[in-house]
């Protein structure tokens, strides 16, 4: 590879990179803005799916893991969704130190409000773009998060 295609990818690869970050940016603003109106954030909103992902509960430790975000800042997020009665912890029967989160039924509303937002959301985020775009786009975004997790 010459040095000038060296620095036209290289450019391609900074454009790409700060792109990424400026839609993360852009999608947590506009999401925590649709959300604020009915008691919820973006935090919130990853907890409550992740548990409606897993019904029989994840421990917290697996939550926090699966979230990204330290246990401490877990637990403020647990106690939060506890105290609205939207997520319930119980102990195992076979270990007491391992705690798990549940949704409650009455999360199902905060979660069709989630639903119904993020639908909505994705919809003008990937307007204009072509089935084929948003496929080829999502095999590009799935390899690059494949390079990130690659041990």
């Amino acid at each position: 590879m010459t040095i000038n295609k060296q620095a036209d990818l290289s450019d391609h690869q900074l454009e790409l990179g700060q792109t990424i970050g400026d839609i993360s940016r852009a999608w947590r603003y506009q999401m925590n803005q649709r959300l604020k109106p009915f008691g919820l954030n973006l935090s919130t909103r990853q907890v409550l799916i992740q548990l409606q992902r897993h019904p029989e509960g994840l421990m917290q430790r697996e939550l926090a893991r699966t979230l990204g975000i330290e246990s401490p800042t877990l637990v403020r997020l647990l106690d939060i969704l506890e105290e609205k009665e939207w997520i319930q912890r119980t102990t195992s029967a076979s270990d007491k130190r391992r705690k798990y989160a549940v949704l409650t039924p009455k999360a199902n509303e905060q979660l069709q409000i989630i639903e119904k937002l993020s639908k909505e959301l994705r919809a003008e985020m990937m307007q204009g773009l072509s089935i084929a775009e948003i496929a080829s786009s999502t095999l590009v975004m799935r390899k690059m998060k494949n390079n990130l997790l690659a041990d």
